[in-house]
């Protein structure tokens, strides 16, 4: 499999490769003219392209258009995690593995109890945006997930009147799993899912979320960490949710 760059557009079946992504291919994977990698764009798809030129002084890499390998991914069930911020090796793990997945935006939440509180966003988003890019090369996603600004109330979302909203709350009586909260509604075209910090909600986050009609769902009889909890949901969503189109295909 060649290896994959994202592209701004592509003019005249030509595109160019710049920045940090012309340093990786010139200095670190050694390519040259001539030889092959993929590219991609969110508009158009991916596309099998050659290296055409080498511009070291502009630093700036010419490819030309083979053929396209896939379309652009149709329209989906939007996926939106809404995760509270947890400490920085786990985070990142899960900004790479919520991207793997296939969520569509990722919102950081701020939750009474984070002890992860954040600074001079900006840069932190600048990181948190190169991890993701990482992993959209690596999972072969043409789309790459949208990384909001954090909010620390859950009146700062705006939300879809056709959207599906739950959360995963240990205090969860029925055991109500997340199959089970979505599988009659067909209709559905956005879901919310929001995760608790470290030490979980806090009993006035929990009545908000009810107040907001967010549906309190349970993973099961242990207690997750985290982050754990986070992949979890997001795989089984993509699972459930997303299965049925495949096999409609």
């Amino acid at each position: 499999m060649p290896h994959r760059f994202f592209i701004n557009k592509i003019f005249d079946n030509k595109a160019e490769i710049l920045n940090e992504d012309f340093s990786h291919v010139v200095n670190v994977l050694r390519l040259k003219e001539g030889d092959e990698i993929s590219v991609f764009n969110y508009e158009y798809g991916e596309y099998l392209a050659v290296i055409e030129e080498i511009n070291k002084k502009g630093k700036k890499l010419i490819v030309k258009i083979k053929e396209q390998l896939k379309k652009r991914e149709k329209d989906n069930i939007k996926i939106f995690a809404i995760v509270s911020l947890i400490k920085k090796e786990k985070w990142e793990f899960v900004l790479e593995k919520l991207t793997e997945i296939g969520v569509d935006a990722i919102i950081p939440y701020i939750a009474k109890r984070s002890v992860v509180k954040i600074e001079k966003f900006d840069e932190k988003k600048e990181r948190w945006e190169k991890i993701i890019y990482s992993a959209v090369k690596q999972c072969g996603r043409i789309s790459k997930p949208e990384l909001e600004k954090p909010i620390t109330n859950i009146d700062e979302l705006k939300l879809s009147q056709e959207s599906k909203k739950f959360f995963v709350w240990e205090k969860e009586e029925k055991n109500l799993l997340i199959e089970e909260a979505f599988k009659s509604d067909k209709n559905i075209k956005e879901i919310y899912f929001i995760t608790g910090p470290e030490g979980g909600f806090e009993d006035s986050e929990a009545e908000k979320l009810l107040n907001y009609g967010f549906i309190p769902v349970s993973l099961g009889d242990t207690v997750l960490r985290a982050d754990t909890a986070i992949i979890t949901v997001a795989g089984i969503l993509s699972q459930v949710f997303r299965r049925s189109k495949w096999k409609n295909l």
